[in-house]
């Protein structure tokens, strides 16, 4: 007996079965996430950075007045990409106890491909600043022993400046050599968001 076809005289057309698409799904978004860690770890890994600071003038850190002291400092990064990354400029602040004391600009620089380097800058005192007098009594208690920290806060804009948006900011702590010793170089913790197709940040 002859199969019966159907009423328009074709064979029914093919459809993809449900479970087949479901499993289709399933296996690009396990690609997705595995790819997602697998460019940060390997391809995008961020800089480090960390900094430098030391008290200008012949009696270093002005403890009475914080403000009237310039500094310099030294930031040094390493970049742990293989490609270039590069920086148009920035800004760095210090502070005590949230009391701004001192800022200045960062210059530009591009890191080389798994290279390291180091930025030199200067941060001049601000005026008009003074510490309560407590604050004033614990910087200098801090800075007889030796023990004086100080933050350091930076903000570096890659190249397209400020309107691209794209900045990396870091806050580090620094600790002010007393007498003859030399500064002492502190990692930085670094914040910065990036676009994962964006392979200029």
């Amino acid at each position: 007996m002859p199969r019966p076809r159907s009423a328009a005289g074709q064979r029914p057309k093919f459809t993809l079965p449900q479970f087949l698409i479901s499993d289709l799904c399933e296996l690009a978004l396990t690609v997705f996430l595995i790819t997602i860690p697998w460019y940060y770890v390997f391809y995008s890994l961020p800089p480090q950075f960390s900094v430098q600071l030391q008290p200008t003038g012949d009696y270093g850190l002005n403890v009475t007045s914080p403000a009237a002291t310039a500094f310099h400092a030294e930031l040094r990064a390493s970049n742990r990409r293989s490609s270039e990354r590069c920086y148009g400029h920035g800004e760095g602040v210090v502070t005590y106890a949230g009391f701004t004391i001192a800022s200045g600009s960062v210059p530009g620089f591009c890191m080389p491909g798994k290279g390291k380097m180091e930025v030199p800058f200067q941060m001049a005192g601000k005026d008009g600043v003074v510490l309560p007098e407590h604050l004033r009594e614990r910087m200098a208690a801090e800075n007889n022993v030796g023990a004086l920290e100080l933050e350091v806060q930076v903000r570096l804009f890659q190249e397209g400046g400020v309107a691209s948006g794209r900045q990396s900011r870091m806050w580090c702590k620094a600790r002010v050599p007393g007498g003859a010793q030399p500064p002492e170089a502190t990692m930085c913790t670094v914040f910065a968001l990036q676009n994962m197709f964006d392979f200029d940040a």
